[in-house]
């Protein structure tokens, strides 16, 4: 669907171009209302949901209010284009003699083709209306932007943890978190999740779903190559989460050692233990699975079989 819409969307600018070339070649004000006629015609056809469908629907006084109000907007529209073309014309000094059945024809070649790419009228069996289906392809057209609204609604969720019990098991809060997911995304979940850690706001569920979630075997298995167990041992501090996230760290690389990549590195397990003696026991139990991983990492065909040993 996404490459039907930015076809119209190549489509429709046919329809702005006409009056932008109209300008370059220098036509006058005159052929506005022949281009409004063309900008009408194309609503008519491509969103027919905005018109009414009957004579008597027409006859109505905000039938007619509509159809002003879109008629000084089409109007504005094509006096822009037409503007911006004069515009252009002037600065670089040429006016191409061209007829101006030729710009009107681009414009309407717009309607045609647009009308092939899209069909209005299925709108009313579940596809999206227009403007809205060109609203979702321009939310998706930005990575960035879509993640800065996932992680927002992610921030949402992660606070709500906040009513779940401070010591919450960890399959629970796994639960809770592979449902959040479905309605955000596991990036953005990393993302709300390590914000109130790193900042110092983080309440003790939050902190103990972080390390469940750094330490999910699908979780590090979709996030490949972001570190994230690594980030989350960083920034622990209580003795508890971290008794609790050596653990599960420890099965994660026991499973399939070529995790240890995004995992922190054995030498820094053990300094760690020696400061927190309330997670040692854990901690050491994690040094030495991480030493493991990377004998069986070391030996000849490893990483051919994915690092299974």
């Amino acid at each position: 669907m996404q490459a039907r819409l930015r076809l119209l969307k190549g489509a429709t600018a046919l329809l702005y171009f006409g009056p932008l070339l109209a300008g370059i070649a220098g036509f006058g004000w005159r052929v506005v209302p022949l281009f409004v006629g063309i900008f009408l015609l194309w609503l008519f056809i491509l969103r027919p949901q905005q018109w009414p469908r009957t004579l008597a629907d027409w006859s109505r006084p905000e039938a007619l209010i509509a159809l002003l109000t879109q008629s000084l907007v089409q109007l504005l529209l094509v006096a822009v284009s037409l503007g911006i073309g004069r515009g252009i014309g002037g600065v670089l000094g040429v006016m191409p003699a061209i007829p101006l059945m030729l710009p009107v024809a681009v414009s309407f070649l717009s309607i045609p083709l647009a009308r092939m790419i899209w069909d209005p009228w299925r709108a009313d069996v579940g596809e999206d209306v227009l403007d809205e289906a060109l609203a979702r392809l321009e939310g998706e057209a930005d990575p960035a932007d879509d993640l800065k609204r996932r992680t927002e609604v992610a921030a949402r969720m992660v606070a709500a943890l906040d009513r779940l019990p401070p010591e919450a098991a960890p399959e629970l809060l796994a639960d809770h978190l592979h449902a959040m997911a479905t309605q955000t995304s596991h990036e953005a979940l990393r993302v709300a999740l390590m914000d109130p850690i790193y900042d110092g706001s983080a309440t003790a569920v939050v902190r103990r779903a972080a390390a469940v979630h750094a330490t999910d075997p699908a979780v590090v298995d979709l996030l490949r190559g972001s570190t994230y167990p690594m980030a989350v041992f960083r920034a622990l501090t209580d003795g508890s989460t971290l008794a609790l996230f050596a653990a599960r760290c420890a099965d994660l690389v026991a499973q399939k050692p070529d995790r240890l990549a995004d995992c922190p590195d054995p030498e820094d397990v053990m300094a760690l233990a020696a400061r927190v003696p309330g997670a040692a026991a854990e901690l050491v139990a994690l040094a030495k699975a991480l030493t493991r991983a990377k004998a069986a990492m070391a030996k000849p065909g490893a990483l051919a079989n994915g690092g299974q040993s």
